[in-house]
């Protein structure tokens, strides 16, 4: 059912490309010669300047980058919370239009609900692959489609230690509003979570979201986003947990040729959880988000 929705989201950018057209400007850019002009664009904003959101950039052929991605949130229904995480990722363009990538990634949780103090420490490693389908000079947007897998062990104080399974599968879509000034995003994926001991307990994660990046001076982007996510007690989209909706500001800083930085906060607005009366959901989701990005390309 993942697969279908996914293919059908595709289709239907593929359908609306014409609506949207090119992107303003004042001269078209001459695609540049060979297939890898197929995938990339020169107009394409950083990867990171949306906040939480993606743009459809990949690395170019030959080309990688290295990444270190610090996460925290905080915020749950009774008592309080606190996660902090630490990914780094490695990625290559190794073939024209496909990017490949690995990451190993660690954090701690620290709780008091309800009187109990709960710790949790994980740590896993994950494989993640993007494919470049359109681009601005071609199509007027950019669309990637991405795939991750990974595995987490987790030693939880309260119900031991138990291992954590996941795949995903991403659309990222953007598009550039003013050339050089202003660009606009699309994200929506479902991401597939196996845990516990056998027989594994299963759950999953849909989200869509968009975000705006103005780039204020040269190298410097402002952003502002809207996510909503649904927590699903199955693979699919049944039995459904909750939901929450987020909304933040993001800035971007391209600090030299090769080094970039970022900062992102989300902040849950609204959510509901299943059985419970309330305006939020603190129980599948944190209420603040907080993402610090550092890039290094290659």
């Amino acid at each position: 059912m993942t697969l279908s929705l996914l293919a059908r989201s595709a289709v239907a950018f593929a359908v609306i490309a014409p609506s949207w057209g090119a992107p303003v400007s004042a001269t078209e850019a001459e695609p540049r010669p060979g297939a890898a002009s197929v995938c990339d664009s020169s107009d394409d904003a950083p990867t990171d300047a949306f906040g939480f959101t993606d743009s459809s950039g990949i690395a170019d052929l030959g080309g990688g980058s290295l990444g270190l991605t610090l996460g925290g949130n905080a915020g749950v229904r009774e008592g309080r919370s606190l996660s902090r995480g630490a990914t780094l990722t490695g990625s290559y363009g190794i073939l024209p239009c496909l990017e490949i990538g690995a990451s190993l990634f660690g954090g701690t949780t620290r709780s008091v609900i309800a009187r109990d103090r709960l710790k949790d420490r994980s740590h896993g490693a994950g494989l993640e692959m993007r494919y470049r389908l359109l681009n601005h000079s071609h199509h007027g947007f950019g669309l990637t489609f991405g795939m991750d897998v990974g595995a987490e062990r987790n030693d939880d104080k309260q119900t031991g230690r138990f291992d954590s399974y996941n795949t995903g599968f991403r659309l990222l879509a953007d598009r550039v509003l003013i050339s050089e000034t202003l660009y606009a995003a699309v994200n929506v994926s479902h991401n597939m979570v196996w845990n516990g001991t056998e027989p594994f307990a299963r759950a999953s994660t849909f989200a869509a979201g968009a975000a705006l990046a103005w780039q204020v001076v040269d190298g410097v982007f402002l952003s502002g986003e809207v996510r909503h996510l649904r927590q699903q007690n199955s693979l699919g989209f049944g039995n459904h947990a909750g939901h929450a909706t987020f909304v933040g500001p993001g800035v971007y800083w391209q600090a030299t040729e090769r080094l970039a930085l970022s900062v992102a906060y989300n902040v849950q607005v609204t959510g509901h959880e299943r059985g419970r009366h309330g305006p939020l959901d603190l129980t599948n989701f944190s209420r603040h988000l907080v993402q610090v990005d550092i890039g290094w390309t290659f």
